[in-house]
């Protein structure tokens, strides 16, 4: 007889599939219910999950996966979310989700994937990998480490803040995407928030390469050898040619700031 899945449901906002931990449970599974995200931590310490299934509103799916993420860093994490939902799918996955399946996903398919998820990781028994060089987040997402030793310890916002920026081609991401992420409707939010990191890591000697880039986003100089923005690297980012800023969507930049 197969041993119980130790499993965490998590639905923020209204259950989109409502009693989906006792359906879990009547297929083998031993299934809490964690109804909101500030939940998650004490449930955890509790009993730590080997998966979580998290469903919620598509513009909160980056951040809950995020916090979903550090909170149990070696739990599988499954995301579900309507078809429809191409965007909010991708971001879950960047911010650390191992798989998004359809809101409407069979519950023996999505039994049988949490098992499979479930089951000891081959390269668990490999010896840990060689120190990352540039700027990465470790402790499953709760701090943000530095190429010299720096150690900037992170809120969920700040840590669901360095997911997406961190996920994104060149380290780059406009401030309405960023805001999206952590579900508010002002970029306004996010500059308040950067604020508040930066004045934070300068309390701890820390200077982040962190540049802003005016009437766009920021940009994260994550591969920095030295772990500091210089004079030269300011000065490059403020005459930083359009093209090279620009996504698929970004508009032409007038010039950036340094952090």
């Amino acid at each position: 007889m197969q041993a119980a899945i130790e499993a965490i449901v998590i639905q923020g906002g209204v259950p989109r599939r409502p009693h989906l931990s006792s359906a879990l449970a009547a297929m083998g599974w031993s299934a809490r219910e964690c109804p909101a995200i500030g939940d998650l931590g004490s449930l955890v310490d509790i009993r730590p999950p080997q998966v979580m299934v998290l469903e919620g509103p598509a513009p909160m799916l980056c951040t809950l996966a995020g916090i979903a993420r550090f909170t149990a860093p070696r739990a599988a994490l499954i995301v579900l979310a309507d078809e429809t939902e191409l965007e909010a799918r991708v971001l879950a996955l960047q911010a650390g989700a191992d798989v998004a399946c359809p809101l409407q996903i069979d519950l023996r398919e999505l039994a049988a994937l949490g098992r499979a998820l479930a089951q000891p990781r081959r390269d668990d028994a490999r010896p840990p990998p060689a120190v990352t060089p540039g700027w990465h987040l470790i402790s499953g997402g709760r701090v943000l480490a530095g190429p010299r030793g720096q150690r900037l310890p992170l809120t969920f916002s700040e840590s669901a803040f360095f997911l997406r920026l961190l996920g994104a081609p060149g380290y780059r991401l406009p401030r309405e995407h960023l805001a999206a992420s952590r579900g508010q409707h002002s970029a306004r939010s996010v500059d308040v928030m950067v604020s508040r990191l930066r004045s934070k890591a300068q309390r701890l000697g820390i200077e982040l390469p962190l540049l802003a880039v005016r009437q766009w986003g920021y940009i994260f100089l994550a591969d920095s050898a030295t772990g500091h923005v210089d004079a030269a690297a300011a000065a490059l980012a403020a005459d930083w040619p359009a093209g090279m800023l620009q996504g698929p969507s970004a508009p032409e930049m007038p010039g950036a700031s340094g952090a």
